[in-house]
């Protein structure tokens, strides 16, 4: 008959079944989930972004679900879907498809029609390149260009032809041996077509967003983020339309081949033409926005 061979503990002796059990399961949950930081371009927020990318070769397929729900009136819930694919060509530049659909309930909302349906959104395409990195330099540094075309308005689920473009500049800094992480986001967007959605066929918006996460146990990370946006109809900064900063925190998962991000931040403060003098805006705003993003490395 074979013999079959058992670890032993210190004493030499083998471990009962139900510690060599237990020592697999252990070996198991570390092999998947082990400590380990955060990988390249993974994301610790919700609305947030870092500095890193993916090296080259590699790749991620990401869903993001966002939901936004509060007026001022009646009932409104909207649900956004991004599916977006990204892809390092080099350890600096990555590049990514996305396309976007929405899902609209607006009912007896001010300045807003009745409205129930799953519609598609438009597609999405962004690039980054990486000048500096968090992990080898004192501070991380990206350059980003997000462009797309959106056939449906996310606020009403109206119909537009929208064509955009949106650079950014995004700056990571990492402490206490990347246990702490810090994420800074500043940029533009140039907006054309947003008729018969909106009163105006054009806009710029100017836009910024911070975060801070600490991991606080192995492959977890906890945070808070926050984010403003204004805008102003027709490229003209003295025809102001809103401002809007939302906050909240985030929570963060990653094992070996996945990740899931989870985040709600809620509109701390706003202006908005035409609209009440109460710190809120919600002509294009909502109270809410809660949003999951899942991300798969291949």
């Amino acid at each position: 008959m074979q013999k079959m061979c058992y670890p032993l503990n210190l004493s030499g002796r083998p471990l009962r079944p139900a510690a060599r059990r237990l020592l697999c399961l252990g070996a198991a949950v570390s092999f998947l989930v082990g400590p380990r930081l955060a990988n390249a371009d993974e994301q610790l927020f919700g609305f947030v972004r870092g500095a890193e990318t993916l090296p080259q070769g590699k790749a991620e397929v990401y869903q993001f679900v966002t939901y936004r729900t509060g007026k001022d009136s009646g009932t409104y819930h909207a649900l956004d879907f991004d599916t977006e694919v990204e892809y390092g060509f080099t350890d600096r530049f990555q590049s990514s498809l996305a396309i976007v659909n929405h899902y609209n309930y607006n009912q007896n909302v001010d300045g807003l029609d009745d409205f129930d349906r799953f519609q598609f959104g438009g597609l999405e395409l962004s690039s980054k390149y990486r000048l500096l990195s968090p992990f080898k330099d004192p501070i991380g540094l990206a350059l980003r260009l997000e462009g797309g075309y959106l056939q449906r308005d996310d606020v009403g689920g109206l119909t537009q032809e929208e064509w955009y473009i949106a650079p950014e500049i995004d700056l990571q800094k990492n402490f206490r041996d990347d246990t702490i992480i810090c994420d800074l986001n500043f940029g533009a967007e140039w907006a054309w077509g947003k008729q018969p959605a909106e009163e105006y066929p054009r806009e710029i918006s100017l836009q910024g967003g911070a975060g801070v996460a600490y991991r606080f146990a192995p492959n977890w990370f906890i945070g808070a983020e926050s984010t403003v946006r204004a805008e102003w109809p027709l490229f003209d900064f003295g025809n102001f339309e809103h401002v809007v900063v939302y906050a909240g925190p985030s929570l963060h998962f990653s094992s070996k081949r996945w990740w899931v991000t989870l985040t709600g931040v809620y509109q701390a403060w706003g202006e908005g033409v035409d609209e009440p003098n109460n710190g809120k805006t919600y002509a294009e705003e909502t109270r809410w926005k809660v949003r999951l993003k899942v991300g798969f490395n291949f």
